[in-house]
This record gives C-alpha cells, structure tokens and sequence, in this order.
C-alpha cells in the first residue's frame, strides 16, 4: 500500500523493508531555483532586457507575461538539470510497498481554486484592470489568477532524508529508474559522491526487448507493457508542475512514479530472461550507465573567452555574407525565409526570379530549399553557395556558441549520453549533441583540458570494417587487417586489379567508397554520386568488388536469409535488432531492411566494442585523476595530469585493446595528446 512518509522512524522502517527485499525502484521530482544561480539568472535578465526592446507595446502586463515566459524555460532548463536542481519529493517502491517522501512542497490543499484565462473567458474585474493598464487586448488574455491553498503538512528536511536513505543507496542493492541517471545524478549532490551500482533502467531494458518502440516515456511502456492500461489518466502530465498542484495530488503522482517503475521493471525482466542470448547486451549497457554518468558528472572545460570571440566572429561573417546575398538578390531578401528564396530562386525571370529548376519539393510538393536541395543547386547560381554558407554559419552560431553559453555550468558542459535513442545500440548525446560537434577547428577549439591536465584522444582504426572482416571472415579483409595495410588503398587494389603501390589517390577515394557502401548500405548510383565517377562505372566496380571478396558477399547473402527467417540480427553483445520491413510485399521496403540487417550487425557490434573499452578504461582509471570526458562513436577523450601523459596514454591504448583479437582481426587503436580537441583530431 502507498504510504507518505513525514518522520525518521518512517524512514528507517522503509529501509528495513527495501533491504530485505534487495532490490527497489526510485524516482525523483525536481525544480529550478533561478535566483540561486548567478550565471543563468546574469543570462536571464539580459534575455529579458534585449527581448523587452523589440516589443511595440511594452505595456506593464505584456512586459510580466514575456518576462515570465523567459524565466519559466530556465526555471525548466535548471529543474533537468541534476547538478542545480533541486529535489523536493522522492518515490521509491519494492515488492508490495511504495513510499512517498516530501521534502519542501510548498502548497497544501485547495482552499480557492486558481483561475485560468484561455482567451475565450473574460478575466475577472480585478484582473481587467490590471490588462487594461498596460493596453493589453482583455479579450484575448490568457490570465491566471493565483489560487489559496492550506499550510502544506510538516515534512523532513533533505540533509535528514538523505542521511537516513544512506544504507539502501550505498549499498549492493539493485536500483532500478526509469532514466534513471538523471535520478541517481539528482541525489549525488547531497551525497557528495555518485551512489555506486548495480543499476537497472526501464527504458533501456525496454530498448533490449523491443528497439522499435514509438517512445520510451513511462505513461507509454505502461501502456504497451500493460494491456494499454493509463497509469496518468487522471493525474496527467503532473511531472512538469508538480509544485504548483495541492499535496495530496502531488503523493499520488509520486506514488504511481515509483510503483509503475517498479512493475514495469519486473514486467521487463521477465520478458527479457526468456531469451538468454540478451543477458551479455543487459549486463554490457548497465555496466556503461554508471560509466557515463560520471562522464557526464565530471562534463568537459569550454574557454569561455574564445566562445564569446567565436560569436563576434561569426556574426560578423554571417553580416557579411547578407551583405553579398542581398546584392546579389534584392533589397530585403530574407536567407533564413524559405518563402523568400523558394520565390527568388525558382520563380520565372520574367517574375523577377532566376528560374532555376527545383532538384527536390517538400511533402507538400513546393519546391524544397534545405541544406540537401541546395547542394544540388551549388553549381547553378553564384547566389546558392552563398545561401549555404549563411546557413551554416547560422547553426554554427546558434547550435555551437548561441545554444551552448546557457548550458556551461562553471566553464563547463555536461552534456547527457542515451543509451536508447539508436536503433544499433551506439550511444547517442543531448544537451549538448557533442556526438555531432562539427570538425570544425573553430568549435572543438573550444573544447580543452583543466589546467595542469592534457587530454587525450584515443580512437580505433577502421573499427566497423574490421568487424566487417570478423563476421565474414573474408581471407582478403583478414589478409589486409592481418598485414595492417591501408584497408581503402588495398580495396582498390583489388577492385582495379593492380598492386597496392600503384593504387592513385582518386582510386583509393573509390576504394574507401565501396567500402562505407558495404557497411552503410547502397548501390552503384550511390557510390557514383558521392565518388563522381558514371553509373555505369559504379557499377563494374561493385562488381569487381563483390568477385575479389566473395567471402563478404556470401556472409551478406547467408545474415540476410538467416534475419528474413528470425526476423532479427545480432550483434557481438548478442543484442538484437528487429526488421520487420524483411517480410513485407514492398520491394523497395525489403531491401531497405536488408541494407539495414547488415549495418546492425556491424555498426551494433562496434558499439559493443567501444562500449566495453569504456568499461575497461573506467576501470583501469578509477581512483585516479585521469578521467573520461567524452565518447563519439569509436573515439574517447580523455584527461591526464601533464606529469602522468605517457602511463596514462598507455593505459589508455591497452585499456581499449590495443593488438587484441576478436574473431581473428586484431584492433588498433590510436591516441594523440594535445592542448585541445581539435589539436588531437589534427594529429
């Protein structure tokens, strides 16, 4: 039974019981205090300035109204963010118990409702006045008028709470969430120190089982898991505005928070060990989820200074980029209106366009002007290179400098890492999205090592053709990966029927080509495209290809009929990815599923590999002042003490597996010491 707890013999006998039970669920409900940050509330109130100078009618209301809005996202930026959020209710429930534990709920119950404007109600008299005064429209107010509530009942404070939770949270316990890292990162700060594991996450264990759900909220894998039983029907989407609703209300939905993931995770488990063959995949990402909660904890130092420079830069070039549009097209063209240059670029001449012919059109069949449309444009005007140009400095600007200045916390990012949001199982970021900073030396130029510290950058050569290589167990692959010669030069060896040493620099280009074609996926008019070559000669080439390594042709040919007959493909974890596209009438829907059964294999197996040398390197470093920062793909970064490069490089390499053979393909591995991330990726 549900149980709200307000005294320390509460807590201590809900210790008793989750102790003996040896394994419970948690959940936390969190809020921003914005006042308490001094460089977010520094960037609030300038946001607040600069946005009350474009207002046409800063009347009294319109000012409050904008400036709430602005203080309401940070108020949401800061309450998801576990190093400055602050918890005020926690949930944890285990076998036939669930408790809730306030701690700082402000309001009590309902005394007078709160009132609520949609535009279609006239506001009360009082409030009227209030519009009126500063020359709002009264009629179409969105108004809300302040509610009264009790005195909320006598809770425990955090230090007490956490201090008596100590035993079940420092344990070997299991601790199961749903995302639950946010959970576990929200409690460290009153601990001082990450509760160790194990842990266990619904949203990942329901990835394992099922990698092409629609989403992994709770309120839906309740939902799928439960017969499309709605645990929230009644409560709605409370989580966001837990603190503005009366207790009562509040408990309940702490309740079900923790109850519900406790069930869904017995659901799970039950499923999941029916199929023996996922335990290595389960044990393998629970392993990585307390690894990448401390990456995400320790977040990577950003230089401020060349971050604030940067934006001058970019504005400055992105100003002089208009300029050129502008001359080139009309006064007052817009580059960031698509109406504006779907009209200038594809209209007739006669109507004071440049007429030129639309290579792609949007679902609703106009004339597309994205990123892809216009490079295929690029040769066609003078006009569109720079129409690309300003897009990219556009999210230069807003993505990489405009979008990461919020996010520093103390000069540093904390970006958050998934393990769920990839259908192959690689890992995926937000927050910043430091999987796709662009190579750009200008951004990850900004990326650098703590003082007294240098950062390495390790990563593995050619990681996803060698596993290519390991499943196939091609003898060419294995021959090349065994000599350790340049994969795409003897690729093209092969394919063009000459020795390595004769092999051109445009032929290795082809080379390397067919080889991401394999792993990717596609044809010979792919390969044409993104090598420049005809059809026809794609196609003599892929051929040629597939005769020189027929032992990776037939492995493709044997993966695919086993996938079409399972309807899955396993990775070297044993994780699997679903297609049901394989049984489909769709010609055209099968082979796309075919391309894909291959790419899981390797690019999922890859990520077993990298995933596990983050385990092995958090490892090899725990205890240290070595610490890891960042993971992109097959890459790692890493940061030493100066004094500590070379062990630490070392350890680094033969922590990832350095020379260690898989199925016969030895790994390499490369690591670059450096004074910034671009620095090492410039090595």
């Amino acid at each position: 039974m549900p149980h709200t707890v307000h005294t320390v013999e509460e807590l201590r006998n809900l210790v008793e019981v989750v102790t003996k039970a040896g394994e419970f669920a948690f959940d936390v409900e969190s809020r921003g205090v914005l006042e308490r940050h001094d460089d977010l509330h520094k960037l609030f109130l300038k946001e607040c300035k600069e946005h009350i100078a474009t207002l046409k009618n800063p009347g009294e209301s319109i000012v409050a109204s904008s400036t709430e809005t602005i203080r309401s996202r940070y108020m949401k930026q800061l309450a998801l963010d576990p190093l400055r959020n602050e918890v005020f209710w926690i949930s944890i429930a285990t076998l036939g118990h669930s408790w809730a534990i306030p701690m700082g709920h402000k309001l009590g119950e309902v005394l007078v409702p709160e009132e609520r404007g949609d535009g279609t109600t006239i506001p009360p008299t009082g409030y009227r006045k209030f519009l009126a005064s500063g020359g709002e429209s009264m009629a179409k107010a969105k108004y809300v008028v302040p509610g009264e509530y009790t005195a909320p009942p006598k809770q425990l404070s955090r230090s007490v709470v956490f201090e008596e939770l100590r035993p079940i949270f420092f344990s070997d316990l299991v601790k199961v969430g749903h995302n639950v890292k946010f959970d576990a990162r929200s409690i460290q700060k009153y601990y001082g120190e990450l509760p160790p594991g194990p842990y266990m996450d619904t949203m990942i264990l329901q990835h394992l089982e099922d990698e092409n759900s629609l989403s992994f909220s709770l309120t839906n894998l309740i939902a799928q898991n439960f017969g499309g039983h709605n645990a929230y029907a009644k409560e709605g989407k409370l989580g966001a505005v837990i603190d503005t609703v009366p207790f009562s209300t509040a408990a309940r939905y702490v309740h079900l928070d923790a109850r519900w993931t406790w069930l869904l995770y017995t659901k799970l488990m039950a499923k999941l060990r029916l199929t023996e063959s996922l335990a290595p995949a389960i044990k393998q990402d629970m392993e990585v989820l307390r690894v990448i909660m401390t990456m995400e904890d320790e977040g990577i130092t950003v230089r401020t200074s060349a971050l604030k420079d940067l934006r001058k830069e970019l504005e400055i070039k992105q100003r002089d980029c208009l300029l050129e549009i502008v001359d080139m097209s009309y006064a007052g063209f817009n580059p960031d209106s698509n109406k504006d240059k779907q009209n200038y670029l594809f209209n007739k001449k006669r109507e004071g366009g440049l007429g030129l012919k639309p290579h792609k059109t949007t679902p609703k069949g106009a004339p597309s002007v994205d990123m892809e449309a216009l490079e295929k444009l690029r040769d066609d005007h003078a006009l569109i290179p720079l129409l690309i140009n300003y897009s990219e400095l556009q999210k230069l600007k807003s993505t990489y400098v405009d979008g990461l200045i919020p996010k520093l916390n103390n000069g540093k990012l904390h970006p958050s890492y998934n393990l769920h949001r990839t259908a192959t199982g690689r890992l995926s970021s937000n927050d910043p999205n430091l999987q796709n900073i662009p190579r750009d030396s200008s951004i990850r130029g900004l990326f650098i090592p703590p003082p007294g510290y240098t950062m390495l950058v390790a990563d593995y050569d050619q990681i996803e053709l060698r596993v290519m290589a390991m499943f196939s167990q091609d003898p060419q692959l294995l021959r090349i990966f065994r000599n350790n010669e340049d994969i795409h030069a003897a690729t093209a060896a092969a394919v063009f029927k000459k020795d390595i040493a004769e092999v051109t620099s445009d032929e290795r280009q082809i080379g390397k080509g067919v080889n991401f074609l394999t792993a990717y996926g596609g044809g010979s008019g792919k390969l044409a495209r993104t090598t420049g070559i005809s059809d026809e000669h794609a196609e003599d080439i892929l051929n040629s290809y597939y005769r020189s390594f027929a032992g990776l042709t037939k492995w493709k040919q044997i993966a695919i009929a086993r996938a079409t007959k399972s309807g899955y493909v396993s990775t070297l974890s044993g994780r699997r990815r679903r297609l049901p596209g394989l049984s489909l009438s769709r010609q055209f829907e099968v082979s796309r599923a075919q391309r894909q059964a291959i790419n899981a294999i390797i690019q999922g197996s890859a990520a077993d590999i990298c995933k596990q040398a983050m385990i092995d390197v958090d490892t090899a470093f725990r205890g240290s002042n070595t610490k890891m920062l960042v993971q992109v793909h097959d890459e790692l970064v890493v940061i030493a003490p100066k004094d500590e490069e070379e062990t630490a490089m070392n350890t680094l390499i033969s922590a990832m597996g350095h020379d260690r053979s898989i199925m016969g393909v030895t790994l390499r591995v490369s690591c670059h010491a450096a004074t910034s991330w671009s620095e090492a990726k410039g090595k």
